[in-house]
């Protein structure tokens, strides 16, 4: 039934986007080993057969190179940290609206990860978290991160960039504290002075 409702709800977002409805994780396996390629793979975390983190390894391990969005309707503390460990790109509550559904997909096709503003709070919080364990040296920015930067240091506004990238001016913000974050700086002017340093920009 919520598979079903997603699948009306991501034509609603975007009619391009064409949904191939699985009624299990082991099903979805077999028609990975059977050469079925997917852009993106949205999957529950709580499934009868397989969880979402097994289901993520068995993926990885396979090759799957696809993002993997992960959904779920769990109260406690989600796994988010093991999560994107494994290699998920985001994870969404059930409960979101479609507006952070949307949010979501273009972030996480754009090559990004996306958590809603509560979970990256607690995620980036966490002393075992990669962005804080990263060597300012050596930062890897992301593709979409990088035409942030370069928008940013040309004096664009974040509703100006989002207008750009034909994204939600939330996204923007997320890409820009994430980039004040990995850069170890407070503000648009230290961010760009420190990407040309590097050689980001």
């Amino acid at each position: 039934m919520f598979a079903d409702g997603l699948v009306h709800l991501l034509a609603s977002i975007n009619k391009s986007y064409r949904c191939t409805t699985i009624t299990s994780p082991l099903a979805a396996i077999r028609l990975v080993d059977g050469g079925e390629k997917f852009d993106l793979i949205i999957s529950d975390l709580i499934m009868d057969s397989l969880n979402g983190i097994a289901f993520i390894k068995a993926l990885r391990t396979r090759g799957v190179k696809a993002p993997i969005l992960i959904v779920s309707g769990i109260s406690t503390a989600p796994p988010v940290e093991e999560a994107l460990r494994l290699g998920a790109q985001g994870f969404l509550p059930k409960s979101s609206s479609s507006e952070m559904l949307a949010e979501a997909l273009d972030t996480i096709l754009a090559g990004d990860i996306y958590l809603p503003p509560q979970l990256w709070s607690a995620y980036t919080d966490s002393e075992r978290s990669p962005e804080n364990k990263c060597d300012t040296g050596g930062t890897e920015l992301s593709q979409r991160q990088l035409e942030v930067l370069q928008l940013v240091s040309q004096g664009f506004s974040n509703r100006e960039i989002a207008g750009a990238l034909n994204v939600s001016e939330n996204t923007v913000k997320t890409h820009v504290k994430r980039l004040f974050k990995q850069l170890n700086v407070n503000t648009r002017a230290a961010c760009v002075r420190m990407a040309q340093s590097m050689g980001h920009i």
